[in-house]
Parts: structure tokens; sequence; C-alpha cells
């Protein structure tokens, strides 16, 4: 996934009609069931689910699949890890040289589980973050008293990614434009080259930031007022969500 993908604004869907509030805590509920889970078939239901909910929604197929390679990378090298490194039932081993592996059964079992996690938790996250806007978020969470210091962390930090973004995008169309990763040696000093310069103007860019909030009357505190009313829908939605939950939860590790 590159940079442009990253700025690029979600497409709406009938999920950003829901209240933010109630799909925070659906997602913070599933969340905690899917890494709370002692097998792997609750957090994988749960993952599959959420991205049936996302395509069902009228998110396009192909930009949820895009989202959810780097999941599934991480998932299934967490997951091949554990085979070496979890267990005590020999299942096989490798003699690479002086490099002696060995392979459990536990550990694949151990592993799967694992991965269903991450993978289950993950596509919960994607589900809130493709659907709710950072605005709905930071009222989300005041509505729930999280404290103004994080929110304004949340806030900033989202930002500040942005403006990391576009900068880098830049450093690297000009570094292709001069033939900057022409060679081995070259990728190596075009990547220093860009690190450096985008810690500088990030930094640049962060002073200018503060100087435009404090002349705007900002004291170190955000204002946030949320004022938005559950509707029938809400109410509606957060009723299946918890009886889906519930539901799963109980057929599947009954």
């Amino acid at each position: 996934m590159n940079t442009h993908e990253l700025m690029m604004p979600m497409p709406k869907t009938a999920l950003n009609n829901i209240d933010g509030r109630v799909k925070l805590a659906l997602t913070l509920s599933g969340l905690i069931t899917a890494v709370a889970a002692k097998t792997w078939e609750l957090p994988l239901f749960f993952g599959v689910a959420s991205l049936f909910f996302l395509v069902l929604a009228g998110m396009p197929v192909n930009l949820v699949l895009r989202r959810l390679r780097p999941v599934l990378y991480v998932a299934t090298l967490i997951g091949l890890t554990q085979i070496f490194f979890y267990g005590h039932t020999l299942w096989f081993q490798w003699n690479i040289g002086f490099i002696h592996l060995s392979g459990y059964y536990e550990g694949l079992e151990h592993g799967f589980l694992l991965a269903s996690r991450v993978f289950g938790g993950m596509s919960v996250m994607l589900l809130l973050t493709m659907s709710t806007s950072v605005q709905e978020w930071v009222n989300a969470l005041a509505w729930f008293k999280i404290p103004l210091t994080v929110i304004e962390i949340m806030t900033l930090a989202y930002s500040s990614l942005f403006v990391l973004l576009e900068e880098l995008d830049r450093l690297q169309k000009a570094q292709r434009m001069r033939l900057g990763y022409g060679s081995w040696w070259q990728i190596v000093r075009a990547t220093g080259t860009v690190g450096g310069i985008l810690f500088m103007r990030v930094f640049d860019k962060s002073y200018r930031l503060w100087q435009a909030m404090l002349c705007r009357g900002y004291n170190g505190k955000i204002q946030v007022c949320y004022e938005r009313k559950l509707t029938r829908k809400d109410i509606l939605v957060a009723v299946f969500g918890l009886v889906l939950i519930t539901v799963s939860w109980t057929l599947i590790l009954s």
C-alpha cells in the first residue's frame, strides 16, 4: 500500500450513518472477546464477519483486501514462528549447515490460535476505522469520558501522520527523478537522505502547527461538544451487535 492510498478519503457507506459511540463500544466488545478466546474459531469468525459487514455496507472489495493484506502478513508470520518456539512434541527437524530447526505440533496449534486472534482483532478494528471519521472518534471518546490529554495526542498524531506521508511522497518522487534508486548502494544512500530531510521538515512543520494553535487561542485544552442523540437505527445496531457477540461466544465455545 502506497502513500496515495493512505491519504485517499474512505468511500461513504451505510456504516457511516451509525453513531460513533455505538461503533466504538461494539468494536471494543468484539476486540476483547476475540483476544480472550481460548480457541481459534471465535476470532476467525469475528474476522470474517467484520469483513462481510464492510462489503455488505458498500465498501469496495479491492480496497478491503488491500487494507487486509498487511494484517494477513503479520498473522502468518506470528503463526509460523510459533512452530519453532512452542511445544514439546516433535513434528519435524531441519538441519541447514550449523542451523538446527525443530517444529512442534503444539506450536502449530498455538500459532494458529495467535494468527486467528490477530486476524480477528485487526479485522474488527478495520471495520471501525474504515467506517468512522476522526471527528466521530474524538466525539465518542469524549462522551465516554476519556481524558482530554489522550484525545488531544490522538488528534495531533493523526494530523501529523498525513503531513508525514505527504512529505515522504514528495521526497521519494524527487529521489526517483534524480535516479536515486538505481542500485543497491544508491537505495541505501537515498533512504538515509530521505529520512534525515523528513525528520527536519516534520519537526519544522510541527513547530509551525504549535505557533498556529497558539495564535488561534489554544490554552492547553481542547473543547469537545457532542450533542447527537442515539436514533432508533443506532439502538437496533447496538442490540444486534451485542446479541451477535453473545450468541457466537455461546455457540462456538460451548
